[in-house]
């Protein structure tokens, strides 16, 4: 209900009927409506986390093409149907419920980023690549590969298939990246 009418508009009552109980059940598992939705989205950021720590092999073979393929995986994830509808509702709800915001970066973003941060470091040690800061490469890579995709499709206007575009978009972060981090 929360992904279909937003938080203002899914009411207890709306929620109940769909899940086929009562109020009085709902509201003897959540405090509130506020705590349920929370809890909606935790659930919903979680499986998402879930699919994306499960696509991040271990680093193997050369970096770039390595790069490509976790670049895609993001990519895809972050402009999958249901993470778009996450993050409209997230930013809807942001004020209401201030809490979620930093719990999603938390369970989400800051796990991707960390995720990144550790192949790269790896990829450090063994000299592939020249990095500084693992952490903020990390953070540069994820924003590379989104260029104005995520943008474009939290804001309804990115049109479908990207079959082409992801890996294009990919293509040109992870050479922008090894730009900034290959071996001299």
């Amino acid at each position: 209900m929360f992904a279909e009418l937003g938080f203002e508009r899914a009411s207890v009552d709306l929620i109940a009927s769909r899940a086929g109980v009562s109020k009085a059940t709902i509201y003897s598992h959540y405090q509130n409506k506020a705590a349920l939705f929370v809890d909606c989205i935790t659930h919903e950021a979680e499986e998402m986390r879930a699919a994306f720590c499960a696509c991040m092999a271990e680093p193997a073979g050369d970096v770039e093409p390595t790069l490509r393929l976790m670049g895609e995986n993001i990519l895809r994830l972050f402009l999958s149907k249901s993470m778009v509808c996450l993050y409209r509702h997230i930013l809807a709800e942001a004020a209401r419920v201030p809490d979620v915001g930093q719990m999603i970066f938390d369970r989400g973003l800051r796990v991707i980023h960390e995720t990144i941060a550790s192949h790269l470091e790896r990829w450090n040690r063994i000299g592939a690549l020249r990095i500084d800061d693992a952490r903020a490469a990390a953070v540069q890579f994820v924003a590379l590969c989104q260029a104005d995709l995520v943008a474009r499709a939290r804001l309804a206007i990115l049109k479908d298939p990207l079959d082409e575009e992801v890996p294009e978009t990919v293509r040109r972060a992870v050479w922008t990246f090894m730009r900034a981090y290959r071996p001299e």
